[in-house]
């Protein structure tokens, strides 16, 4: 865990060091048409038959089952069903425009938004800021932008701090087309404002940005993560037909696990790692992809658990540790 300001969430009635890691599904693979998202019930018996322990989802991704209803009655009616399948929404992740950072009242609706979160049972909440249109694919150049970066700063701190009143975790989603889409950028807002990151790697890993002390540092910040598998250099979201073999073959599985082992250590405080396989490039059945892929999840849960009780897993390479046995 690389912050103390988080609270460690999972199971209160184990020590810190002991709550063990959980994996979720994340809103993305939750909203195709399909048969297993049909219904919220469907969704539950899809997610808790795959292996998962719960959802990271927010209210916006269950409003279509229940039509007409407001926000905080959708929230309270779908967290019932989700509990009477024995089945829970850790947290969610919510987005914010650059535009709509800027209008009167701004946080104040974000609050509203966070309340209603809280209805669903979050523990904690990860936002994406969109960047500027102006920088959006200037390959970075708003880091030299002092004023933008500290105005950038200021919301981020603004929303962490009600997040914080609410007793929720707050997290900055690392994301291309977001404040945090640069390292050097991101860590020059981080050096303004402190606050744990919500790792979804993939997005540095499909540029080939792996190293050097702007990662070294985000790897530290990390406090929750998304997971989808990127190729080097290729695809964002990438089809893994086999991932037994795709893992010993040390293809695009093993590259991920191998890439987060710095932000695993020590333990994540949202205690949830959260598969985001999504309906981009070859991936088109993003529900039974993202299901293969929950052992790769438990290892890394595995990875994270023993790391946070002081333990160090040796595993330099696949043959190291056998996710589909």
């Amino acid at each position: 865990m690389p912050l103390g300001y988080n609270r460690v969430l999972g199971l209160p009635r184990q020590s810190e060091d002991m709550r063990p890691h959980r994996v979720a599904i994340a809103h993305w693979p939750t909203i195709i048409d399909d048969p297993r998202t049909r219904s919220l019930e469907a969704l539950a018996g899809h997610v808790a038959a795959a292996g998962y322990e719960g959802f990271e989802i927010g209210v916006a991704g269950v409003e279509r089952f229940f039509p007409d209803e407001s926000p905080v009655v959708v929230a309270r009616k779908a967290r019932r069903i989700l509990e009477r399948e024995n089945m829970a929404n850790f947290g969610t992740t919510l987005h914010l425009t650059d535009d709509g950072m800027r209008k009167l009242n701004w946080l104040d609706e974000a609050i509203e938004q966070m309340k209603v979160e809280l209805e669903f049972g979050s523990e904690f909440v990860s936002f994406q800021l969109a960047i500027h249109p102006d920088y959006a694919n200037t390959g970075g150049l708003y880091r030299e932008d002092e004023g933008y970066l500290a105005w950038c700063a200021d919301r981020v701190a603004r929303l962490r701090d009600e997040a914080w009143d609410l007793d929720l975790n707050f997290y900055l989603e690392l994301h291309v087309d977001r404040i945090t889409e640069d390292p050097a950028a991101c860590c020059r807002i981080h050096e303004m404002v402190t606050c744990e990151l919500n790792g979804d790697m993939s997005h540095f890993l499909a540029r080939g940005m792996l190293r050097g002390r702007y990662m070294e540092r985000i790897m530290k910040y990390i406090g929750h993560t998304h997971m989808r598998m990127a190729r080097l250099y290729g695809d964002l979201s990438a089809e893994v037909e086999d991932p037994q073999a795709d893992w010993e073959a040390e293809g695009v599985t093993w590259q991920l696990f191998d890439f987060m082992k710095p932000a695993l250590e020590g333990g994540l405080s949202s205690r949830t790692i959260s598969g985001e396989t999504g309906p981009m490039h070859l991936v088109t059945d993003t529900l039974t992809q993202d299901a293969a892929l929950v052992p790769l999840y438990r290892a890394m849960a595995r990875y994270a658990d023993a790391s946070a009780q002081g333990i160090a897993m040796k595993v330099d390479s696949p043959a190291d540790l056998k996710p589909w046995g």
